[in-house]
């Protein structure tokens, strides 16, 4: 499936849009607006892990830090980010842990992968395989709690696809 090319709305390049008013009302407004521009960027460009400071270098998010760093504090205060090295890269959350682990369960369907690691989805190629492995094992936790998939008791660390109807 072809993605969507993301491109910057008009205000996001309007100045007063890049700085942070004094005015409270304003202030808070301003942020959440770069912040759910953020999260829309990262889902256009299949981006879950983001360096802060790569992040300020790409149009339009070339921002006064502080601007910026409000905008990303947000995004984990509301749970919509997770700081991997706090200031420096975080994990963002475009998608729900659920809407992952049922991509993650397709995938596994569609490709035949009856048993698997972390490291296997890791190295799948997918939007899902940038993930960081304590988010794959969340996804996975769900997929577990479904009945979809089987921790594997013998060999440690693999997974056993589960099809409903066809018996394993």
């Amino acid at each position: 499936m072809a993605r969507e090319a993301f491109k910057p709305p008009a205000w996001a390049l309007w100045p007063p849009m890049r700085a942070l008013p004094k005015d409270k009302k304003m202030r808070k407004a301003v942020i959440e607006k770069w912040a759910n521009l953020i999260l829309d960027w990262a889902s256009k460009e299949g981006k879950v892990l983001v360096d802060v400071l790569e992040l300020s270098r790409i149009p339009p998010f070339d921002l006064p830090e502080d601007l910026l760093n409000l905008a990303l504090e947000l995004l984990v205060k509301t749970g919509r980010a997770k700081w991997r090295e706090p200031g420096k890269s975080l994990v963002l959350f475009w998608r729900s842990i659920d809407s992952w682990a049922r991509s993650i369960y397709s995938w596994l369907k569609e490709n035949f992968k009856e048993v698997f690691s972390i490291q296997d989805l890791m190295e799948a190629g997918e939007e899902f395989s940038q993930l960081p492995p304590e988010e794959l094992r969340a996804c996975l936790r769900l997929l577990e709690k479904s009945g979809l998939v089987k921790r594997l008791r013998r060999v440690k660390g693999y997974y056993k696809l589960v099809v409903p109807g066809v018996p394993g």
